[in-house]
């Protein structure tokens, strides 16, 4: 008896033995990751990161892995249309303008099955499911509708009927691109116009967010926020009720001046200011509009905490922050700097991918396409150096693609150098419009530097960097100790 029992002992603990190890066999082959979330998207990072970063899956490795992402949204010369391709010439074309980036945001209705391979973010579907919800209430749809849709929105996030379209429209998306690596774009602009000439709830968004996330599993939702950092709607409202329990049933254009009323074909305009209460526009005795100029320091302060602002208020719409300014950053560079600084302030530890033009909507008309490339170059690598881990390039299909086709070396360029914006910072230093990262990883540092002045140089003195000054819009990468 006591041979039997001591057998069986023998037995227990070889089998326990032989488990365990088998256990640590398997998790030695494969990444453990939290059942909540979808291990294929954004497996958490084992070491903290020095900026916010989207993660991914690594198929061959099968770990998680910084993703810088390099996005366009449509592809001039490419035929955007519903209808299937009669040959394959179109379906080249599109491999030829997307060769270089990883993620296309797109109008649901032009995707085409051999789009697959790249992330896809369908760009206005949500916006118009809200649209159409809107559409059907009892709403005013005068030029100032867009007033009261977002008062009505307010009033009725959780109403049940609203959560219905949102939830039909992610369900509609899900199922139409099960076969593609999908990821989402609430509303663009959302809290400049996104629905029209007024902005969108913060509550929207997070409704949004909130709906998308019970249907998806760790999914990556896109919030682009402005398309400036010069003022809103949404500042006018805030300041509003610093004195007011409530926003009035109507536009109070009583507030506004005679010139912002002379203006009848967007009335709304008028409403549009920053933080502090300055107007956005200038408004002439017939109701004409332009942006209302200030000095240039003021400008800077203000558009940063603007940004800012606005980011934290809509921090809850999702985890990955956007803005696009093409024609701000043109005309300062340094803006798409600053506007990432803003954005992370507003969000915390959340990624920020900037947008930049990408088929020149702000391009001058004597400038060639090769300037002009690089110009966004510049603001590009500043947005790096502030802390953006991804770049879009937003892309006017009603013009000749030259300037869109112009981008592909520098897509190039990005695409060498992203191992290097994956490194972590371990310095950086900004002194007006100088701009200097540095990044290092296993006894290997690398300076990305720029200058945002679009006139003068700026010296660089940076120990172990032989080149000592940047000249107007110049960007340098290099290897510290060697030339990239």
């Amino acid at each position: 008896m006591k041979t039997i029992n001591r057998f069986i002992r023998i037995t227990l603990i070889f089998t326990a033995a032989m488990l365990f190890l088998s256990i640590n066999i398997s998790c030695a082959d494969k990444e453990i990751v939290d059942n909540k979330t979808d291990p294929d998207k954004n497996p958490k990072p084992e070491i903290k990161d020095t900026e916010s970063w989207v993660y991914r899956k690594n198929n061959l490795s099968g770990r998680g892995e910084k993703f810088f992402g390099i996005v366009h949204y449509n592809f001039p010369g490419y035929l955007h249309h519903r209808d299937p391709d009669p040959d394959s010439r179109n379906e080249a074309i599109f491999k030829e303008k997307t060769a270089h980036v990883n993620t296309i945001i797109i109008d649901d209705k032009f995707v085409k099955p051999y789009m697959s391979d790249k992330i896809l973010i369908p760009s206005n579907y949500l916006r118009w499911r809200i649209q159409n919800y809107l559409a059907k209430q009892n709403i005013p749809q005068g030029v100032d509708k867009d007033y009261y849709g977002t008062q009505f929105l307010k009033q009725n996030v959780n109403n049940v009927n609203l959560v219905a379209e949102l939830d039909n429209g992610i369900d509609v998306l899900k199922n139409k691109f099960r076969n593609f690596d999908l990821e989402y774009n609430t509303i663009d602009e959302i809290a400049l116009g996104g629905l029209g000439h007024y902005y969108t709830p913060p509550s929207i968004g997070e409704k949004l967010y909130d709906r998308i996330k019970k249907k998806e599993n760790d999914p990556l939702v896109l919030v682009d926020l402005l398309g400036h950092g010069r003022g809103s709607a949404f500042f006018f409202e805030q300041n509003y009720l610093k004195e007011h329990s409530s926003m009035p049933e109507d536009p109070p254009y009583e507030l506004l001046s005679e010139e912002a009323r002379a203006n009848k074909t967007i009335p709304l305009l008028g409403f549009f200011e920053a933080y502090d209460g300055t107007p956005v526009y200038n408004f002439d005795r017939n109701g004409r509009y332009s942006y209302n100029n200030i000095d240039f320091e003021s400008y800077k302060k203000m558009w940063f905490e603007n940004v800012k602002q606005i980011a934290a208020a809509y921090k809850n719409s999702g985890n990955l922050f956007s803005l696009n300014a093409y024609n701000d950053f043109f005309r300062y560079p340094i803006l798409s700097g600053i506007t990432v600084d803003a954005i992370r302030a507003g969000v915390g530890d959340m990624p920020v991918w900037i947008y930049f033009d990408g088929n020149g909507y702000s391009k001058p008309a004597s400038m060639s396409a090769e300037d002009y490339v690089n110009e966004v170059k510049c603001q590009i690598y500043t947005s790096i150096v502030h802390g953006a881990t991804g770049v879009m390039f937003w892309s006017d299909t009603t013009k000749e693609p030259y300037v869109f086709d112009a981008l592909t070396p520098m897509l190039i360029e990005l695409n060498e150098n992203v191992h290097i914006f994956k490194m972590n910072t371990t310095e950086s230093t900004i002194i007006n419009d100088l701009h200097v990262m540095i990044k290092g990883d296993k006894g290997k540092k690398y300076i990305i530097a720029t200058n945002t002045s679009k006139t003068t140089p700026v010296s660089l003195n940076v120990d172990g960097v032989s080149k000592k000054t940047l000249g107007a819009l110049e960007v340098y990468v290099a290897e510290i100790g060697g030339t990239l």
